[in-house]
């Protein structure tokens, strides 16, 4: 049992290696099973995949879904414990959540990278939506009470979700430079995409910044 484990977390993180550095055509069954950074005392074949996972579509799934958990996790803990403060601080605390989550991005190039590939890829839809939209539930439950009655929450967390990832590639890329005039604007961006649904925004920051990001 541990053995099957062991390697079953191996070849998640071939799946991620692989898929972040050269997409699905570098994901081959036989990449996969051969291709490990950690020491291992038995002899890895593609056979594990179909025994493990049945393909190496549901490999894919496996990993994109480990990651998923990790990223809404990661998510999570940016937020502070009493929302409350969000409620009377709203802008200065949903600042406090995008540097925690945009540090995290940050650091995980690798696995945000295979994340992202997966998310627009034709596996996502098939395969990984429903959990996906499951785990994300919980980042939707904490921030409902900061937006007003009507407003369509978990697409507005959405939008600032996979806007959050797209800059993230950027910097990646080396489009974007991570620095004191470029994370303010990331975070201006994110943050006027949900001043018209806040429940207390304050009319002149939406001015000022739909003038800034426009």
């Amino acid at each position: 049992m541990k053995m099957k484990e062991e390697i079953r977390a191996i070849l998640i993180d071939n799946a991620i290696h692989l898929i972040a550095t050269g997409g699905f055509e570098m994901a081959t069954t036989k990449n996969l099973a051969h291709y490990s950074e950690t020491t291992i005392n038995f002899k890895m074949n593609e056979v594990y995949i179909y025994r493990l996972f049945g393909s190496k579509e549901e490999l894919y799934q496996a990993a994109f879904l480990s990651l998923d958990e990790e990223l809404v996790q990661a998510f999570r803990n940016a937020l502070v414990s009493d929302l409350d403060n969000f409620v009377l601080n709203t802008k200065k605390e949903f600042y406090k959540f995008f540097l925690k989550a945009w540090e995290f991005l940050l650091k995980n190039e690798e696995r945000c990278r295979c994340y992202v590939r997966y998310y627009y890829s034709i596996y996502f839809k098939d395969k990984a939506l429903e959990c996906h939209q499951q785990n994300f539930n919980s980042i939707v439950e904490k921030f409902s009470m900061l937006f007003i009655e009507e407003a369509n929450v978990k697409a507005i967390m959405h939008s600032i979700f996979t806007t959050l990832l797209d800059f993230a590639i950027r910097v990646y890329n080396g489009e974007l430079a991570n620095d004191e005039e470029n994370r303010p604007h990331v975070f201006n961006v994110l943050y006027c995409m949900l001043l018209t649904y806040l429940k207390r925004p304050d009319v002149s920051d939406i001015e000022k910044l739909q003038k800034r990001v426009l």
